[in-house]
């Protein structure tokens, strides 16, 4: 509600007890305040009797006997009735406001208090998510009933408040800082113009928009990271997120990882990730499931041949299938992968062959794959092999029938981005999984996965992170489960997708297609971008990342393309313009004024330019843009004192296990 709204309600609540007591007064004053008025509640300077407002309505039945007295309440009432609906229409007054180039205007602070991005206001909502994900209990024991609290000297933050003495003020600020952190959950946005600290808790997503250097990490990342619940993905460029807040996610009751692809296992110490333990084997799902794997691999963006990459992709699908079924003691990874098309015991014919009729499904049912295909091998001699993959067989045999340049040509554009997967460090790091992808989800509580890029090794992390991204969001969107007021409940824990440096990683087709209803199944993206032109060449000047944002945060920028779309974003204002000008009169000169409108951007580019470093433009989806201020966390006390009371992570802090799965039948026993 409003604040002219609130007045006016509060003028109108008034004026009824003010003019009811004006008619009162007044009859009573004509009548000689008779007797027959009956009691009154005070007098006035000892001499006036002042009556309850409501008398009037009792004292209706003497308007036959003395009607004149009567007249003149009610021409008082009439009057105090009109002036006081006046005061009410003066309150709400607008002055016209001339739109015709343009109504964009800067959000005032009513326009933002409704714009939701204030969570820990609203504590009932926060908590019936807490109950929702079973972990209320979990945050109650580890933020408002943690003992030692607070681990920063905040003398100086305890001398401000002059209200009470040193003690209290203390227990009053441990206190208020517990429950905004309780309560707090959310996107970290910034401030806006009056100091208020906004944060994003809504389903939509958000982009960021900010150079390098420009404060993304301190004011965005690390604050998002010290305040959402769920579970999250980081891109942790350079692992300084992992260092930062990993100790403080996992003192929260969260599970963490940290998933480095070069980790030696000495000085920086990675979980495992193993691909192929996603593939679910024996299923409907196992080729979407392998083809995923090898389309982030061979992806038109990344392979310098895209004639035979489509080729490639169908290949390396049938080689993946190949070695899940043929390793048989362990699930195999993209390096026994590796190893099978480049091994040279065997020709390329050989392999094509082992691919076309080897006994795929040895232990199990024979009608396995016709279930699932509803196909069954057949060579070309009429020899039927039900035992053998349908699909593998066909696409070897496809191979085979290849020309013997077009076939290297393709097998070569297979392996190129694949031989990542033999470097030692990397062999190691993905031979298996600590954790599924479900996990993120689905277990028992949230669990938070740091994957580092080390800037050396940023090409082979990328592949990584496209497979890991495309993985998640084909796994975790496949089902729906509705409650009765519409609600998907097949996931348990809301996951926040953190995507720094989106466009190093190359096009993730599955996220570019996914970004519009993955918001339905509890993923919320906050995607960070240099600069347009970015993720227009990555992505085309048409991609379905702006549109299906709800928030975007822009900051000052060097590149001319951002700035003149901010501009655009902003939109434009009406300016009104008086023109001086002279004429002469018969003895004097006369001055004429012109009043006249112009348009104008809200924002010019060279504005956006030189805006401040600590400036930011909060642009919510059908709002007034907020023109706000950067939230850094060494700036906020509360911010520190959350990432002091744990002691820091290193790269050597080894992440929690869910559990190793190496085996198919530790996939059984889940």
């Amino acid at each position: 509600m409003s604040i002219r709204r609130k007045i006016s309600i509060f003028i109108f609540i008034v004026a009824i007890f003010t003019t009811l007591s004006v008619g009162t007064q007044t009859f009573a004053k004509n009548v000689k305040y008779h007797k027959s008025l009956g009691n009154y509640l005070f007098l006035y300077k000892n001499k006036t009797p002042i009556y309850s407002p409501f008398k009037i309505l009792s004292w209706l039945k003497f308007e036959k006997k003395v009607p004149r007295a009567m007249d003149d309440a009610y021409t008082n009432m009439g009057m105090t009735a009109i002036l006081c609906f006046l005061l009410i229409a003066l309150v709400n007054y607008k002055k016209k406001v001339i739109t015709v180039h343009g109504s964009a205007k800067w959000a005032n602070k009513s326009d933002i208090d409704k714009m939701g991005f204030f969570p820990y206001k609203d504590k009932k909502k926060i908590k019936k998510e807490y109950k929702k994900t079973n972990t209320l209990a979990l945050y109650q024991r580890n933020i408002l009933e943690r003992k030692d609290y607070i681990k920063i000297d905040i003398s100086e933050e305890i001398n401000n408040i002059k209200k009470y003495s040193k003690a209290l003020n203390y227990l009053f600020t441990e206190k208020n800082w517990r429950e905004r952190e309780f309560y707090s959950d959310g996107v970290v946005l910034g401030k806006d113009q009056y100091g208020r600290l906004l944060i994003d808790n809504t389903p939509g997503h958000v982009m960021m928009v900010a150079r390098s250097g420009g404060g993304k990490g301190a004011a965005v990342v690390i604050p998002s990271l010290i305040t959402w619940k769920g579970s999250t993905l980081v891109n942790d460029i350079k692992g300084e997120n992992w260092l930062y807040t990993a100790a403080y996610r996992k003192s929260l009751g969260h599970k963490v990882f940290r998933f480095e692809a070069t980790a030696d296992g000495v000085e920086k110490v990675s979980c495992h990730y193993n691909p192929m333990v996603e593939i679910r084997r024996g299923t409907v799902y196992e080729y979407q499931d392998a083809k995923n794997i090898a389309l982030a691999i061979v992806s038109p963006d990344r392979t310098k041949d895209p004639f035979f990459a489509p080729s490639a992709g169908v290949y390396l699908t049938a080689v993946i299938l190949h070695v899940l079924y043929m390793v048989k003691n362990r699930i195999a990874n993209l390096a026994d992968v590796y190893n099978f098309i480049t091994s040279p015991q065997f020709t390329e014919d050989q392999k094509l062959q082992q691919m076309i009729n080897s006994e795929h499904n040895s232990d199990g049912p024979e009608d396995l794959f016709y279930n699932i295909y509803n196909d069954i091998t057949i060579l070309k001699t009429g020899e039927e092999l039900p035992r053998t993959h349908p699909s593998v067989s066909k696409i070897g045999a496809e191979m085979a029938d290849r020309a013997d340049k077009e076939r290297s040509g393709i097998i070569g554009c297979a392996k190129i981005d694949l031989e990542a997967f033999i470097v030692p460090t990397i062999a190691r790091n993905t031979a298996y999984s600590d954790f599924r992808i479900s996990d993120l989800m689905n277990s028992e509580v949230p669990m938070d996965l740091y994957f580092v890029t080390a800037p050396n090794s940023v090409d082979i992390t990328a592949v990584l992170l496209k497979l890991f991204l495309t993985q998640i969001l084909y796994i975790l969107t496949d089902s729906m489960e509705l409650n009765k007021k519409g609600e998907n409940i097949a996931f348990k824990h809301k996951l926040l997708l953190l995507l720094d440096e989106l466009t190093a990683i190359g096009k993730v087709d599955m996220l570019h297609k996914a970004i519009s209803y993955i918001r339905g199944w509890g993923m919320k993206a906050l995607i960070i971008i240099q600069d347009m032109k970015q993720l227009k060449e990555v992505y085309g000047e048409n991609n379905s990342f702006l549109g299906n944002m709800s928030t975007t945060l822009y900051y000052t920028t060097n590149d001319v393309d951002t700035a003149k779309y901010v501009q655009t974003r902003l939109g434009n204002k009406t300016e009104k313009i008086i023109t001086k000008s002279y004429s002469q009169g018969l003895f004097f000169r006369k001055v004429n004024y012109t009043e006249s409108y112009v348009g104008r951007p809200l924002m010019r580019a060279e504005e956006v330019h030189t805006m401040d470093e600590k400036e930011v433009i909060v642009l919510s989806a059908g709002k007034n843009p907020i023109r706000g201020k950067q939230a850094r966390w060494y700036e906020f006390n509360e911010f520190k004192n959350r990432l002091a009371r744990e002691t820091y992570f290193t790269k050597a802090t080894p992440s929690d296990v869910i559990k190793e799965y190496k085996k198919w039948e530790d996939l059984k026993t889940k």
